[in-house]
């Protein structure tokens, strides 16, 4: 589907979009183009998913009819709702947010690679503002070094083993020690292993 994107309006093809909705993995939106007169609504999938972080429009469906539209709207809406509530019941561990109190705060100094940092509350989406999305073992990028003028950090969750990039600013800061949570040292040892384990590998192949 093509997309086009102006300073005034959200556009998906020739739909404007009026509703849009970011829960969990997806976001979810209803455009509106009343040309078309057999198929004035429509209702699409968002995700930046993929290594550019472009905007991928999908699953699309329409309609005539704004109240079916809206329906489905909706419904899509709650489906992704269940779904990270689902996601958060399955979760073992405390999910109480840290905060600046909890890390030695960020600056440009310190040298971040291989050290357990804390991604700042507001630089994640309000439902993954919580302790198993924020502790990650930081694993390289320029950004991650000290006085850089690069901003890429990698890092590899804590909890879940999901590897990301950030960009310096939305690191909070290194965890103090004495708010290192056990589930946390354990999985800390089981990944530095893990990529002890892999970077022998790489040099044998080498």
């Amino acid at each position: 589907m093509r997309i086009k994107m102006d300073d005034a309006k959200r556009m998906v093809d020739t739909y404007e979009v009026k509703h849009a909705i970011h829960v969990g993995d997806k976001e979810i939106l209803f455009g509106v183009d009343e040309k078309k007169i057999d198929c004035p609504y429509i209702v699409c999938n968002c995700t930046w998913d993929n290594p550019l972080g472009i905007e991928h429009y999908f699953s699309a469906v329409g309609s005539a009819d704004y109240l079916e539209m809206m329906t489905e709207f909706t419904s899509r809406v709650t489906a992704q709702l269940e779904t990270v509530k689902a996601e958060r019941e399955i979760v073992t561990v405390s999910l109480r947010p840290f905060t600046l109190e909890h890390c030695i705060q960020n600056d440009n100094n310190q040298n971040l690679e291989n050290k357990v940092a804390i991604i700042r509350p507001e630089r994640l989406r309000p439902e993954y503002r919580t302790a198993d999305k924020q502790l990650v073992l930081i694993t390289g990028g320029f950004g991650a070094r000290a006085n850089s003028r690069g901003r890429a950090v990698y890092t590899t969750n804590l909890y879940s083993g999901k590897e990301s990039r950030w960009n310096r600013e939305d690191i909070l800061g290194i965890v103090k020690p004495e708010y290192m949570p056990d589930w946390a040292k354990e999985r800390l040892k089981q990944i530095q292993a893990q990529r002890q384990i892999k970077l022998k590998k790489q040099e044998i192949e080498r």
